[in-house]
Protein backbone atom coordinates (compact mmCIF):
# COMPACT_ATOMS: atom_id res chain seq x y z
CA UNK A 1 0.00 0.00 0.00
CA UNK A 2 1.26 3.56 -1.41
CA UNK A 3 1.72 6.56 1.94
CA UNK A 4 2.09 9.51 1.06
CA UNK A 5 4.84 11.97 2.08
CA UNK A 6 2.85 13.65 4.75
CA UNK A 7 1.43 10.37 6.13
CA UNK A 8 5.19 8.96 6.42
CA UNK A 9 5.85 11.83 8.71
CA UNK A 10 3.30 11.53 10.63
CA UNK A 11 4.39 7.98 11.80
CA UNK A 12 7.21 8.80 12.58
CA UNK A 13 6.02 11.79 14.40
CA UNK A 14 3.55 9.00 16.37
CA UNK A 15 6.68 6.69 16.98
CA UNK A 16 8.09 9.53 18.62
CA UNK A 17 5.07 10.45 20.72
CA UNK A 18 4.42 6.67 21.70
CA UNK A 19 7.76 6.38 22.21
CA UNK A 20 8.19 9.47 24.64
CA UNK A 21 5.06 7.97 26.46
CA UNK A 22 6.09 4.46 26.47
CA UNK A 23 9.18 5.18 28.30
CA UNK A 24 7.59 8.07 30.63
CA UNK A 25 4.91 5.51 32.06
CA UNK A 26 6.09 2.39 30.96
CA UNK A 27 3.83 1.51 28.65
CA UNK A 28 5.59 0.45 25.26
CA UNK A 29 3.86 3.35 23.55
CA UNK A 30 1.43 1.32 21.42
CA UNK A 31 -1.77 2.02 23.40
CA UNK A 32 -1.11 5.49 21.81
CA UNK A 33 0.68 4.77 18.58
CA UNK A 34 -2.61 1.93 17.54
CA UNK A 35 -5.18 4.48 18.01
CA UNK A 36 -3.50 6.99 16.32
CA UNK A 37 -2.88 4.83 12.96
CA UNK A 38 -6.37 4.16 13.17
CA UNK A 39 -7.39 7.29 12.86
CA UNK A 40 -4.64 8.86 10.20
CA UNK A 41 -4.70 5.40 8.15
CA UNK A 42 -7.90 3.85 9.24
CA UNK A 43 -8.62 0.31 10.54
CA UNK A 44 -6.17 -2.18 9.90
CA UNK A 45 -5.83 -3.98 12.93
CA UNK A 46 -3.56 -6.66 12.97
CA UNK A 47 -1.13 -5.01 10.45
CA UNK A 48 -1.16 -2.19 13.61
CA UNK A 49 -0.40 -4.83 16.32
CA UNK A 50 2.23 -6.57 14.18
CA UNK A 51 4.34 -3.10 13.74
CA UNK A 52 3.70 -1.87 17.04
CA UNK A 53 5.25 -4.91 18.96
CA UNK A 54 8.43 -4.32 16.96
CA UNK A 55 8.46 -0.77 18.26
CA UNK A 56 7.81 -1.82 21.72
CA UNK A 57 10.76 -3.89 21.76
CA UNK A 58 12.62 -0.63 21.12
CA UNK A 59 10.84 1.39 23.12
CA UNK A 60 11.37 -0.68 26.30
CA UNK A 61 14.65 -1.51 25.34
CA UNK A 62 15.54 1.86 25.01
CA UNK A 63 13.93 2.82 28.35
CA UNK A 64 15.67 0.02 29.77
CA UNK A 65 19.09 1.19 29.22
CA UNK A 66 18.00 4.60 30.83
CA UNK A 67 16.70 3.20 33.78
CA UNK A 68 19.56 0.67 34.20
CA UNK A 69 22.04 1.65 36.63
CA UNK A 70 19.37 3.81 38.71
CA UNK A 71 18.22 1.06 41.47
CA UNK A 72 14.58 0.96 40.20
CA UNK A 73 14.72 -2.33 38.26
CA UNK A 74 13.72 -4.78 40.80
CA UNK A 75 15.72 -7.88 40.17
CA UNK A 76 13.49 -10.07 42.32
CA UNK A 77 10.23 -9.37 39.88
CA UNK A 78 11.65 -9.09 36.22
CA UNK A 79 13.10 -12.80 35.40
CA UNK A 80 9.43 -14.12 36.72
CA UNK A 81 7.42 -11.05 35.26
CA UNK A 82 9.24 -11.54 32.04
CA UNK A 83 9.07 -15.21 31.59
CA UNK A 84 5.21 -15.31 32.28
CA UNK A 85 4.79 -12.39 30.35
CA UNK A 86 6.84 -14.23 27.27
CA UNK A 87 4.68 -17.28 27.27
CA UNK A 88 1.23 -15.59 27.41
CA UNK A 89 2.05 -13.19 24.78
CA UNK A 90 2.10 -16.31 22.68
CA UNK A 91 -1.30 -17.12 24.12
CA UNK A 92 -2.30 -13.81 23.37
CA UNK A 93 -1.55 -13.59 19.66
CA UNK A 94 -2.97 -17.37 18.80
CA UNK A 95 -6.39 -15.86 20.57
CA UNK A 96 -5.89 -12.62 18.47
CA UNK A 97 -5.78 -14.52 14.87
CA UNK A 98 -8.11 -17.18 15.74
CA UNK A 99 -10.88 -14.62 17.07
CA UNK A 100 -12.83 -11.72 16.63
CA UNK A 101 -11.13 -9.26 19.11
CA UNK A 102 -13.89 -6.61 19.08
CA UNK A 103 -15.53 -7.66 22.59
CA UNK A 104 -12.34 -8.73 24.47
CA UNK A 105 -10.93 -4.72 22.47
CA UNK A 106 -14.01 -3.60 24.57
CA UNK A 107 -13.48 -5.35 27.76
CA UNK A 108 -9.83 -4.31 27.94
CA UNK A 109 -11.37 -0.78 27.29
CA UNK A 110 -13.27 -0.45 30.13
CA UNK A 111 -10.62 -2.04 32.44
CA UNK A 112 -8.25 1.35 31.10
CA UNK A 113 -10.88 3.38 31.73
CA UNK A 114 -11.28 1.69 35.36
CA UNK A 115 -7.63 2.27 35.88
CA UNK A 116 -7.79 5.98 34.64
CA UNK A 117 -10.09 6.51 37.07
CA UNK A 118 -8.13 4.69 39.89
CA UNK A 119 -5.78 7.71 39.38
CA UNK A 120 -7.47 10.29 39.33
CA UNK A 121 -9.00 8.75 42.65
CA UNK A 122 -5.63 7.95 43.93
CA UNK A 123 -4.40 11.28 43.16
CA UNK A 124 -7.57 13.40 44.74
CA UNK A 125 -7.08 11.44 47.89
CA UNK A 126 -3.05 13.03 47.82
CA UNK A 127 -2.20 9.44 48.93
CA UNK A 128 1.79 9.33 49.77
CA UNK A 129 3.86 7.01 47.55
CA UNK A 130 4.84 3.69 48.74
CA UNK A 131 8.28 3.24 50.67
CA UNK A 132 10.71 1.36 48.59
CA UNK A 133 10.32 -2.49 49.86
CA UNK A 134 13.20 -4.47 50.51
CA UNK A 135 14.47 -6.61 47.50
CA UNK A 136 12.86 -9.72 48.06
CA UNK A 137 9.84 -8.98 49.76
CA UNK A 138 7.51 -9.86 46.95
CA UNK A 139 5.36 -13.06 46.96
CA UNK A 140 6.85 -15.11 43.94
CA UNK A 141 3.37 -15.63 42.62
CA UNK A 142 2.54 -11.85 41.88
CA UNK A 143 5.38 -10.89 39.59
CA UNK A 144 4.22 -14.62 37.70
CA UNK A 145 0.44 -13.51 37.93
CA UNK A 146 1.10 -9.73 36.88
CA UNK A 147 3.06 -10.96 34.01
CA UNK A 148 1.12 -13.66 32.38
CA UNK A 149 -1.84 -10.57 32.14
CA UNK A 150 -0.03 -7.78 31.04
CA UNK A 151 2.06 -10.53 28.57
CA UNK A 152 -1.58 -12.30 27.30
CA UNK A 153 -2.74 -8.05 26.29
CA UNK A 154 0.61 -7.44 24.55
CA UNK A 155 -0.03 -10.45 22.40
CA UNK A 156 -3.81 -10.15 22.15
CA UNK A 157 -4.12 -6.29 21.38
CA UNK A 158 -0.37 -5.56 20.60
CA UNK A 159 -0.14 -3.43 23.45
CA UNK A 160 3.60 -3.48 25.51
CA UNK A 161 1.73 -4.88 28.44
CA UNK A 162 2.32 -1.91 30.84
CA UNK A 163 -0.76 -0.43 30.51
CA UNK A 164 -1.69 -3.66 32.99
CA UNK A 165 1.72 -4.16 34.78
CA UNK A 166 2.37 -1.17 35.84
CA UNK A 167 -1.36 -0.51 37.52
CA UNK A 168 -0.90 -4.06 39.15
CA UNK A 169 2.75 -3.26 40.55
CA UNK A 170 1.69 -0.41 42.10
CA UNK A 171 -1.49 -1.84 43.71
CA UNK A 172 -1.14 -5.56 44.38
CA UNK A 173 2.95 -4.74 44.70
CA UNK A 174 2.89 -1.62 46.58
CA UNK A 175 6.26 -0.63 44.30
CA UNK A 176 6.57 3.24 43.68
CA UNK A 177 5.96 4.27 40.13
CA UNK A 178 9.25 4.20 39.21
CA UNK A 179 10.09 0.93 40.47
CA UNK A 180 7.05 0.05 38.71
CA UNK A 181 7.36 1.49 35.31
CA UNK A 182 11.68 0.54 35.51
CA UNK A 183 10.49 -2.70 36.12
CA UNK A 184 7.78 -3.63 33.84
CA UNK A 185 9.88 -1.71 30.59
CA UNK A 186 12.35 -4.57 31.06
CA UNK A 187 9.81 -7.51 31.26
CA UNK A 188 8.09 -5.74 28.17
CA UNK A 189 11.43 -6.54 25.97
CA UNK A 190 11.05 -10.26 26.55
CA UNK A 191 7.17 -10.51 26.15
CA UNK A 192 7.30 -7.87 23.03
CA UNK A 193 10.00 -9.85 21.01
CA UNK A 194 8.35 -12.93 21.54
CA UNK A 195 4.78 -11.34 20.55
CA UNK A 196 6.76 -9.83 17.50
CA UNK A 197 7.99 -12.78 16.59
CA UNK A 198 4.69 -14.88 16.84
CA UNK A 199 2.20 -11.96 15.28
CA UNK A 200 4.48 -11.27 12.14
CA UNK A 201 5.14 -15.12 11.74
CA UNK A 202 1.28 -15.39 10.90
CA UNK A 203 0.63 -12.07 9.45
CA UNK A 204 0.45 -13.37 5.81
CA UNK A 205 -2.40 -15.21 7.16
CA UNK A 206 -4.71 -12.71 8.10
CA UNK A 207 -6.41 -9.60 6.09
CA UNK A 208 -7.02 -6.00 6.21
CA UNK A 209 -10.70 -5.14 7.27
CA UNK A 210 -11.75 -4.44 3.13
CA UNK A 211 -10.14 -8.14 3.11
CA UNK A 212 -7.19 -7.19 1.33
CA UNK A 213 -4.21 -9.62 2.11
CA UNK A 214 -1.46 -8.63 4.90
CA UNK A 215 1.89 -8.96 3.90
CA UNK A 216 5.19 -9.15 6.32
CA UNK A 217 6.44 -6.33 3.95
CA UNK A 218 3.65 -4.37 5.22
CA UNK A 219 4.39 -4.99 8.64
CA UNK A 220 7.84 -4.51 8.59
CA UNK A 221 8.01 -1.67 6.82
CA UNK A 222 5.65 0.18 8.82
CA UNK A 223 7.73 -0.90 12.23
CA UNK A 224 10.49 0.73 10.01
CA UNK A 225 8.82 4.15 10.36
CA UNK A 226 7.89 3.81 13.56
CA UNK A 227 10.86 2.19 15.62
CA UNK A 228 13.60 4.43 15.06
CA UNK A 229 11.90 7.66 16.46
CA UNK A 230 9.97 5.56 18.91
CA UNK A 231 13.52 4.30 20.29
CA UNK A 232 14.56 7.88 20.93
CA UNK A 233 11.13 9.17 22.58
CA UNK A 234 12.00 5.54 24.64
CA UNK A 235 14.90 7.32 25.78
CA UNK A 236 13.70 10.34 26.38
CA UNK A 237 10.82 9.30 28.43
CA UNK A 238 12.62 7.12 30.54
CA UNK A 239 14.91 10.05 31.31
CA UNK A 240 11.88 12.32 32.26
CA UNK A 241 10.81 9.79 34.87
CA UNK A 242 13.44 11.56 36.79
CA UNK A 243 12.80 14.60 36.54
CA UNK A 244 9.34 15.24 36.61
CA UNK A 245 7.32 15.11 39.60
CA UNK A 246 5.11 12.07 40.57
CA UNK A 247 1.87 13.51 40.52
CA UNK A 248 2.39 14.96 36.95
CA UNK A 249 3.64 11.53 35.67
CA UNK A 250 0.06 9.66 37.47
CA UNK A 251 -1.98 12.65 35.82
CA UNK A 252 -0.38 11.63 32.24
CA UNK A 253 -0.81 8.23 32.83
CA UNK A 254 -4.46 8.66 33.74
CA UNK A 255 -5.35 10.43 31.09
CA UNK A 256 -3.41 8.34 28.37
CA UNK A 257 -5.44 5.29 29.96
CA UNK A 258 -8.84 7.05 29.44
CA UNK A 259 -7.86 7.76 26.04
CA UNK A 260 -6.75 4.39 24.76
CA UNK A 261 -10.11 2.96 26.52
CA UNK A 262 -12.38 5.38 24.86
CA UNK A 263 -10.90 4.70 21.32
CA UNK A 264 -10.81 0.58 22.20
CA UNK A 265 -14.22 0.42 23.23
CA UNK A 266 -15.58 3.26 20.70
CA UNK A 267 -13.76 1.06 17.71
CA UNK A 268 -15.15 -2.23 19.19
CA UNK A 269 -18.69 -0.81 19.27
CA UNK A 270 -18.43 0.93 15.77
CA UNK A 271 -17.54 -2.45 14.35
CA UNK A 272 -20.61 -4.39 15.66
CA UNK A 273 -23.11 -3.42 13.53
CA UNK A 274 -21.07 -3.78 10.38
CA UNK A 275 -21.67 -7.79 11.02
CA UNK A 276 -25.37 -8.38 11.80
CA UNK A 277 -26.17 -7.57 7.88
CA UNK A 278 -23.91 -9.70 7.08
CA UNK A 279 -26.05 -12.57 9.41
CA UNK A 280 -29.19 -11.42 8.03
CA UNK A 281 -28.29 -11.83 4.22
CA UNK A 282 -26.28 -15.07 4.99
CA UNK A 283 -29.87 -16.45 6.78
CA UNK A 284 -32.25 -15.19 3.27
CA UNK A 285 -30.78 -17.42 0.97
CA UNK A 286 -31.97 -21.33 2.55
CA UNK A 287 -35.09 -19.58 2.66
CA UNK A 288 -35.61 -18.54 -0.62
CA UNK A 289 -33.86 -22.50 -1.65
CA UNK A 290 -36.74 -23.98 0.42
CA UNK A 291 -39.22 -22.34 -1.43
CA UNK A 292 -38.55 -23.06 -4.74
CA UNK A 293 -39.77 -26.69 -4.71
Amino acid sequence: MTRTIPQLLMIVALGLIGGTLGGLLGLGGSVFIIPALVLLLGANQHLYQAAALIANVFVAAAATLRHRGRGTIRADVVPMMATASAIAALCGVAVSNRLQPNALQALFGVFLCYASVSEVISLASKRAEPAEPAVGSLSRWLPICIGAVGGFASGLLGIGGGAIMVPMLRKLGKLPIRQAVASAAAAMIVACTIGAIAKNATIADRTAADGTPLTLQSSLLLALLLSPSAMLGGSLGASLVYRLPIPAIRTVLSMLLAFSGYQMINKALAAAPTQRPAATETAAPPKADAATP
